[in-house]
């Protein structure tokens, strides 16, 4: 299906396919192409430039924060940061650490969201070869008077508890604030913590010899449905009085901790292999967050300058759906592998003879769905039709905003909070 946003009915057609790009942005994005999008370019295109995952508009911001220092090994660039902690013997140690927010899903289903967020940061920790160790939560809620907040927090800390336990991967600890200003959409920012050699280290990029080589695209772990699907567009969207909650509760994600717990044990056993066959430097890897399938293969590509040729029909899946939504859904407890293709069956076998994934999840496996291309350009297809034929930096970087802004004078209000007899007093 290809939809053409040069015409009058534009805005319509957008809404009419929950695609999350205003009518301006869809049809510069048509310009650049020289033609009409396909229904999947225009939902891959309205999710990868997102907020949420391209920081179109806060990227210049985040630009000015102090990234450098003589202990920063990796800086905020892929899907984690490392930090030096010592040196022993010629050999860097150090840790890893990434932060996620799961803000609207946890206000709408408050434990499943807070748990997927506990998920993901674990998941972009271990895709850097490190050892997931710990987690941190930095939480905050509405009014604990009313009973809706309460709930709200209650879940939360349940679902935080309830991925961590499983995995048995402790929750170091964090903050926590309550304030009516939170009464509309509470913050539950989870931060992951591992631990690496740093000549041990992953990146979330094909090396450059990965094009000529036609290094091969993984995917590991839950079959894909429709679960979380549009969850980036969902995330960086705000909350309205007219909202339709319980439509916007198919964007959160659903949590598996235990098949989580089953292939953080398989992917490190993978890593050890693969070092002492001295082919850890053959492989690239990132967890499959917001934009699914099609958002790490193509930053796999992209983060080389190259692009990719991906057959969806090659993917284990579950149910049916449309393939947009297979390209797209956010489905949970899922990596992406690039690997030298020396390296396909074998990374293949392991998940799914070794480790029988698919005995602790149903469908659950790993398949080859396609390699890495030199020329930039990022292909998606599905029983021969081609769905998406855009340049992998169209879809990576095609939109930023330099927006006006004002700093607001807000006066100093404090409130002492105490627990008294099991309850919260506020004077």
């Amino acid at each position: 299906m290809n939809l053409d946003f040069s015409a009058h009915d534009a805005k319509k057609l957008l809404q009419e396919h929950n695609i999350a790009l205003t009518v301006s942005e869809a049809r510069e994005l048509q310009k650049e192409l020289g033609r009409p999008l396909t229904l999947t370019e225009a939902t891959v295109m309205g999710i990868q430039l997102s907020e949420h995952c391209s920081y179109k508009s806060s990227k210049k911001f985040l630009k000015k924060l102090p990234t450098k220092a003589p202990q920063v090994i990796l800086g905020p660039a892929e899907d984690s940061g490392v930090v030096e902690v010592f040196e022993e013997n010629g050999e860097k140690y150090a840790i890893v650490l990434t932060h996620e927010s799961h803000n609207h899903p946890s206000q709408i289903v408050p434990y499943e969201g807070a748990a997927t967020g506990v998920g993901g940061v674990l998941r972009d920790i271990l895709c850097m070869g490190a050892r997931p160790v710990g987690t941190l939560d930095s939480l905050r809620f509405g009014d604990p008077q009313k009973s809706l907040q309460r709930n709200i927090a209650s879940e939360v800390v349940r679902g935080v508890a309830g991925y961590s336990n499983p995995i048995g991967v402790p929750n170091y600890g964090g903050d926590v604030f309550f304030d009516t200003g939170f009464d509309e959409n509470c913050l539950v920012n989870v931060t992951g913590i591992g631990v690496l050699r740093a000549s041990e280290l992953i990146h979330s990029y094909v090396p450059p010899q990965a094009a000529k080589e036609k290094w091969n695209f993984i995917i590991v772990g839950k079959p894909t449905d429709n679960s979380g699907f549009g969850g980036a567009s969902f995330a960086s969207d705000s909350f309205e009085a007219d909202d339709d909650l319980e439509a916007k509760k198919a964007a959160v994600q659903e949590p598996n901790p235990f098949l989580e717990r089953h292939l953080v044990a398989s992917i490190l056993d993978l890593f050890e292999i693969l070092k002492a066959q001295k082919k850890y430097d053959q492989i690239a890897c990132k967890d499959l967050g917001a934009g699914g399938v099609v958002c790490a293969t193509v930053e796999l590509a992209d983060g080389s300058g190259y692009g990719a040729d991906i057959d969806l029909e090659k993917l284990h899946t579950i149910g049916d759906f449309p393939p947009h939504v297979f390209a797209c859904s956010e489905t949970q407890e899922r990596f992406c592998f690039a690997c030298h293709p020396d390296l396909t069956d074998f990374i293949v076998d392991h998940f799914t003879r070794k480790w029988e994934l698919g005995k602790i999840a149903e469908n659950a496996g790993a398949s080859c769905i396609g390699h890495v291309r030199e020329d930039g350009q990022y292909r998606l297809q599905y029983r021969g039709e081609t769905l998406c034929d855009s340049p992998a930096s169209l879809i990576t970087q095609g939109i930023s905003y330099d927006r006006e802004y004002t700093i607001p004078k807000l006066s100093e209000k404090k409130t002492n909070v105490q627990f008294e007899n099991g309850e919260i007093v506020f004077s």
